[in-house]
């Protein structure tokens, strides 16, 4: 069994989240649920640097506001990936506070 050490549950990830729920009340709970963890890049899609136990607890809350007929899909975004983001029309690149690790 793997345990997790102090390091891996405070080191972050970048995500990318988007959500296709049909009930705007369920919406918009779901959107403020995410506007806490990240900044929101198209309409139903946000981007949220999580440390392993915040993901734990994003699901946890979101998987409380959905409904069975919605969905909610994960991408797991590689420093990589990351510095690979780009976009045409309008939007600009997310901006998270840069961290430090001591």
């Amino acid at each position: 069994m793997k345990v997790d050490s102090d390091a891996n549950l405070t080191r972050k990830r970048r995500w990318m989240i988007a959500y296709d729920v049909s009930d705007h009340r369920q919406r918009r709970l779901i959107h403020t649920i995410l506007k806490d963890h990240g900044q929101r890049v198209q309409f139903s899609v946000f981007e949220c640097v999580l440390s392993k136990q915040q993901l734990q607890n994003l699901r946890g809350q979101l998987r409380e506001a959905m409904a069975d007929v919605d969905s909610i899909r994960w991408y797991p975004l590689c420093r990589w990936c990351e510095s690979r983001i780009d976009w045409i029309g309008q939007g600009q690149a997310p901006q998270f506070d840069k961290f430090y690790l001591l």
